[in-house]
């Protein structure tokens, strides 16, 4: 630090002292021309080559100095972004107090990010709590309406629904983990390279059952050698919410469709539906949390399942597009890398 102090002042020294003494050249100059009127031929020009010399060497000099100054500068960013330990000294320089000031700014941003570090892992520990913590009560529940109704034939429309909000309740619990988990971080990707046929036709064995029992088909239209790079447990939830949305919103004996398209950086995955389509004004909305549009309010569901499965997809380094139009069915874009 004492070079970089010699730095910061010796070449203000050397520039204002050449200017000076140039200067009272120059002003001698011009007060002997007062008085010598035979030398204004040699003198003027000289004091104006002087005087224009100096400027010169004063840009140079200040520009070499400012140099010098982002260079060091240069060497303390790069110090702080490395995360070595920065120079803490008690000097009165411009650039002593640009390192104090930087030192600080590192401090606090280490101490932000293992605080942030703390409270994500109390909001982890809070999320596995919650979701362990409930699930055997709710999973009691479930059994005990179970084992009542198949006892006793009195209240039983009673004892379905509480088993119906059970399930709900138990699903909603799980929704709520995810988005959480999604939101603050904690869910990591796996991503491993796969085939998307196989990939896909388990999706469609989550769903085939659901599908039959509106009289649906779920077609599937894939290369056989079609590959990803994909984490199969999150893109496998997240493709489901979007098939089964096309499965609920789509009438008795319609079809929800699966294409796959390769191009050179992504693979697409299209999931169309025939079912009642998505006005124009409700597109923009539908990835929200809890969204539901007016003409969904009746149907079973939380709005959470389009809002999931973009995370799960981002999460991936993916993305996802929608395009509808009502009474003509949608189409969901799911796009992922082709490779690593």
């Amino acid at each position: 630090m004492n070079e970089q102090r010699q730095i910061s002042n010796k070449w203000f020294y050397k520039v204002y002292g050449i200017y000076g003494a140039v200067f009272i050249l120059i002003c001698a100059g011009l007060t002997a021309v007062c008085f010598l009127d035979i030398y204004i031929r040699f003198i003027v020009p000289a004091a104006l080559a002087l005087l224009a010399l100096t400027a010169v060497l004063f840009v140079l000099h200040l520009k070499q100095g400012v140099l010098l100054i982002f260079d060091q500068c240069n060497k303390l960013l790069d110090q702080a972004i490395a995360g070595s330990p920065l120079p803490m000294v008690n000097e009165e320089t411009e650039l002593a107090a640009f390192a104090v000031k930087l030192a600080r700014f590192v401090a606090m941003r280490d101490k932000a990010f293992q605080d942030a570090k703390v409270q994500k892992n109390q909001i982890e520990t809070l999320l596995a709590d919650i979701s362990h913590q409930t699930k055997t009560p709710i999973a009691n529940i479930l059994l005990y309406s179970q084992l009542i109704a198949e006892r006793s034939l009195e209240n039983r429309e009673l004892i379905e629904k509480l088993a119906s909000q059970s399930e709900k309740l138990q699903f909603l619990i799980r929704r709520l983990v995810e988005m959480s988990r999604l939101e603050n971080g904690i869910i990591r990707c796996d991503v491993r390279e796969g085939q998307l046929r196989d990939f896909l036709l388990q999706v469609i064995g989550d769903y085939y059952d659901k599908a039959q029992g509106k009289n649906q088909e779920i077609l599937l239209e894939c290369p056989q050698d079609a590959a990803a790079v994909f984490d199969s447990k999150w893109l496998r939830e997240a493709v489901g919410n979007i098939v089964d949305n096309g499965i609920k919103y789509t009438p008795i004996g319609g079809s929800i469709k699966l294409s796959v398209t390769i191009y050179e950086m992504f693979a697409r995955i299209d999931i169309s539906d025939t079912g009642r389509g998505i006005t124009e004004e409700d597109i923009p909305k539908i990835f929200e949390r809890f969204y539901r549009g007016a003409d969904a309010a009746a149907d079973e569901g939380l709005g959470l399942g389009l809002y999931l499965a973009r995370e799960m997809i981002s999460a991936q380094r993916g993305y996802i597009k929608v395009s509808s139009e009502p009474e003509k069915g949608s189409c969901f874009s799911v796009f992922i890398p082709a490779f690593a």
